[in-house]
Formats: C-alpha cells, sequence, structure tokens
C-alpha cells in the first residue's frame, strides 16, 4: 500500500508551490493597499465582506466534502451537489439583497448589493473540479488558485491606483470569484445539469455538517460585525488588517497541508491504527511549523508594520503581538477537523462547535466592549485556549490519543520555538537592535530572522538527536533530503 505520508507529501509540494506564490500577490496587494486606502476603507469592506461570509456560512452545505469522502462516480451524485449549490447561492443572495435594502449607511448598502453576486457565482462552480482534491492530483487546483489570484490582484490594483477607493477591494473579490469558476470548468470541462436524485445521500454526510457550519459562522464570522457596531468603522479596518496581517505566519504554511490531510485520511478511515499514527505525527509536523511562525511573528511585528504597511497602521502591532502566537498554538491542532471529518463524525463537530461558539460569542462582546481592540484580541486568546482542549478531547473521543501522546509530539517544537524566542530576546539585550521600535528598521528586522531562525532550526535537530530520532518533521525532512 502507498505510504499516505509519501502523498501527503507529494500533494503539498504542490499546494505549496502555488500557495507561496498566491500568498506573495497577497502580500503585494496588501503592501500597496495599505498605501492607498484609509483603515475606514477597509472598515466598510470587511464588516460587508463579513455579512456575505455568515450568510454563506448559515447555507453551507458542504457537498464538496461529501463528494471527497463518497469517492463517487456517479455523475446524478455531481449534477445533485451542482443544483443543491447553485440553489443555495442563489437564496443567500437573495437575503443580502434584502438586508442591504434594510441599512442606513448607503456605502455598506451599495457594497452588499454588488457582493451579493459573490454567492451565485460560487453556487455555479464545476461540481467535478473536486476529483482532483479527491484523488490527491493538486497541480490543476495550483493553475486555478494561481489564475484566479492574479485576475483579482490585478483588478484590485488597478482600481486602487485609478480611484483610491474600497471599490477596489468589492472589485478584487469579484474578480476572484468570477475567475476561479471559469477556470473550473476550463481545467476540467463538465456540462451539468439540473438533478435532485442524490439529494438524499448529499444530506446524509452533510446535514450536521450544514448545521456546523452555521453555527461556526455565527461565532467566528461576525467579529468585525460586532467591531463595526461597537467600536465604529476605522476600528473594523484596523481590525481587519491585524486579522489580514496576523495569519500570513501560520495560515501560509498550515492551509496546504490542512486542505490535503482530509482526503489523504479518508483513505485511511478502515485502518483506524495506520489514521492514528498518521494524525499523530500530523501533530508534531503542524506543530514544528505554526509555533515558530507565530511566536516569531510576534517577535518581528515592531519592524514590519511600519516599514511594510506605513505608519497609519501603527496601532495595529499590539495587537498582532497578543493574536499571532495563540493563532500558531491553536494550529498545532488543526489536523482534528479532517480526522474528523474523514471519520465521518459530523454530529460531534457540531455539538463542539455550539459550545465554543457559547464561549466565544459573548466574551468577545463583552471585551470589545469594555477593552476596544485589545479586549477583542484577548478574548479571542481566552476562547481560543478552550477550543484547543475540546480539539484535544475530540481526538481522544475519537481516536483514542490522550493528552500525553499530543504534549510528546509537541514537546520538541515547543522547546526549539523557546530557545528561539530566548535567542532574539538575547539579541536584543546585547545589542542596539530593539525588540519594540518606536519605528522599524530594516537591520533590526533582518538580524532577528537570521539568528532566529538559525537558533531554531539548530536547536529543534538537536532535541531530535538527543531523543533518538522518533518519526516526526525532522525524520521526513532527513529522509527527503537523502532522496
Amino acid at each position: 500500500m502507498i505510504d499516505p505520508t509519501r502523498q501527503i507529501a507529494a500533494g503539498a509540494g504542490w499546494l505549496y508551490g502555488h500557495r507561496w506564490i498566491e500568498r506573495l500577490l497577497d502580500f503585494v496587494s496588501i503592501v500597496i493597499l495599505a498605501r492607498l486606502l484609509s483603515p475606514d476603507d477597509f472598515g466598510v469592506v470587511a464588516i460587508a465582506a463579513s455579512v456575505v461570509t455568515v450568510i454563506e456560512g448559515l447555507g453551507a452545505l458542504g457537498v464538496d466534502k461529501a463528494l471527497i469522502r463518497s469517492r463517487s462516480d456517479d455523475r446524478e451524485m455531481y449534477d445533485s451537489a451542482w443544483t443543491l449549490s447553485m440553489l443555495r447561492g442563489t437564496l443567500a443572495a437573495l437575503c443580502m439583497v434584502l438586508i442591504a435594502f434594510l441599512l442606513d449607511d448607503s456605502r455598506m448598502a451599495a457594497v452588499l448589493l454588488t457582493l451579493a453576486l459573490v454567492p451565485v457565482v460560487n453556487g455555479l462552480a464545476n461540481p467535478r473540479f473536486v476529483m482532483f482534491e479527491r484523488d490527491l492530483v493538486y497541480s490543476k487546483l495550483a493553475v486555478l488558485t494561481l489564475g484566479a489570484r492574479t485576475i483579482s490582484v490585478a483588478v484590485t490594483l488597478a482600481a486602487a491606483f485609478a480611484h483610491r477607493s474600497y471599490w477596489a477591494l468589492v472589485l478584487g473579490l469579484l474578480a476572484n470569484h468570477a475567475a476561479a469558476t471559469i477556470l473550473s470548468y476550463a481545467l476540467r470541462p463538465y456540462r451539468p445539469r439540473i438533478s435532485f436524485a442524490k439529494f438524499q445521500s448529499l444530506f446524509a454526510f452533510s446535514g450536521w455538517l450544514t448545521l456546523t457550519s452555521a453555527v461556526t459562522a455565527l461565532s467566528m464570522e461576525t467579529d468585525k460585525i460586532i467591531v463595526g457596531r461597537l467600536l465604529g468603522v476605522s476600528h473594523a479596518g484596523l481590525y481587519d488588517m491585524t486579522q489580514r496581517v496576523g495569519v500570513l505566519p501560520t495560515r501560509e504554511l498550515l492551509a496546504p497541508l490542512q486542505r490535503i490531510l482530509f482526503p489523504a485520511y479518508s483513505r485511511l478511515i478502515a485502518d483506524t491504527p495506520r489514521l492514528r499514527r498518521v494524525v499523530c505525527e500530523s501533530i508534531n509536523v503542524l506543530a514544528s511549523l505554526s509555533l515558530p511562525a507565530g511566536f516569531g511573528f510576534a517577535l518581528l511585528a515592531g519592524d514590519f508594520v511600519p516599514l511594510v504597511l506605513g505608519a497609519q497602521w501603527t496601532p495595529i502591532v499590539p495587537l498582532l503581538i497578543v493574536l499571532v502566537p495563540y493563532l500558531g498554538l491553536r494550529s498545532t491542532l488543526s489536523m482534528t477537523l479532517p480526522s474528523v471529518l474523514a471519520l465521518g463524525r459530523t454530529r460531534l463537530l457540531f455539538w463542539v462547535s455550539t459550545i465554543y461558539a457559547v464561549v466565544h460569542v459573548p466574551a468577545f462582546i463583552l471585551g470589545t466592549a469594555f477593552f476596544a481592540l485589545p479586549g477583542s484580541m484577548w478574548s479571542i486568546v481566552a476562547a481560543g485556549v478552550f477550543y484547543s482542549y475540546l480539539n484535544a478531547w475530540m481526538l481522544r473521543t475519537t481516536l483514542g490519543i490522550s493528552m500525553r501522546e499530543i504534549l510528546a509530539q509537541l514537546r520538541r517544537p515547543f522547546a526549539a520555538t523557546a530557545l528561539m524566542c530566548a535567542a532574539v530576546v538575547a539579541l536584543a539585550a546585547m545589542t542596539p537592535i530593539e525588540l519594540l521600535p518606536a519605528s522599524g528598521s530594516w537591520q533590526s528586522l533582518a538580524a532577528k530572522v537570521i539568528v532566529g531562525a538559525a537558533v531554531l532550526c539548530a536547536g529543534q535537530y538537536a532535541i531530535w538527536r538527543l531523543e533518538g530520532r522518533p518519526a516526526g518533521i525532522e525524520r521526513r525532512l532527513a529522509q527527503l533530503m537523502s532522496g
């Protein structure tokens, strides 16, 4: 049998390759837009886009995951999935139009009316395209995402230079979704037909997943709406930029792996012991990437923000220092969702998401209302610690992975990250370099990156050797380097 970790590595190669190019385009776009547009511009689009995300999340059906897990090539299944997605997208668009007419803010209403096209376009996407992801063939996905992102960035920047308004962000969003839908048919020709034959089969898997998506949308995607309501549009813009920048270190390292884990795990559902071993190794791999990325970026935030984004965004530096290390910690157990999905435990996901929402939403509202944006960040961290516990509990419930086993996989990444942080702090203490400078310095940024990366790699390798070269990311990298 083919080693699933080799398949993950091969697929991750394609995913990382196109993802880094895609993120480079996004990064260039953010840097330019941060200097052309104001926090108020970002706030208007962030709030409107959150409304779109919430409404789409309330009606998300997870048909793509149902198709991946079923591994069926039945045409009626794909036609039914397309019909279901089209109907859902149309209904979501009608809800957005209705909400737009009820808004007092004319800017927000106009943006929301325009973005109502997004769910319609998404609902028309090619359902057959998911076969590439199901079979771990990610070269086509690379072409689609890079093509769509290139078109989106070009449209966004052209509109920003021409008009310098929030409409640049709106047009870029539309261009991205439209290009992705068109390319899905160009890369995998298919002529869908309206069909209701397999609705029951799709709902059998995605019913609880739909409820989970609805709860997740209400708890995770209403944050910008809450900030805008309580603190104002400009604060929503600062919050949005904090989120955009804050997820860069961990998301770009982990998103390709997270995307490939679900189809990879789905191939192992008949061999639970093997699935359990692969999931345990995934904890070590994800932690080795996310922990140093999160804590390392927090050490660089004081230099990075004023140098790259501009002085008007310096208020987000203390917010990033709180948020990004938490995102690194949370990502260590981000393989829980694909593993539980692969096992078909969608009801369990719904109840866990509901419990988390009951904790997160009130905490976020209270934190924002009483302590403004710092309160927003700390409420996310507090609720996130509880969410990490829920993830660990799900791993124990579904695969019997104990907390001791989880901590064993986290031990080396935690130790190496601590050494990295200590080295950067010592560098600041022994040199004129500052951890939190009043204005950024390229020399400080470069020195922190070089010293931190060197100590991290040397530290984790040394600890791995001292522990007897156990399974984990270090062994996989050694195997890749040795051919």
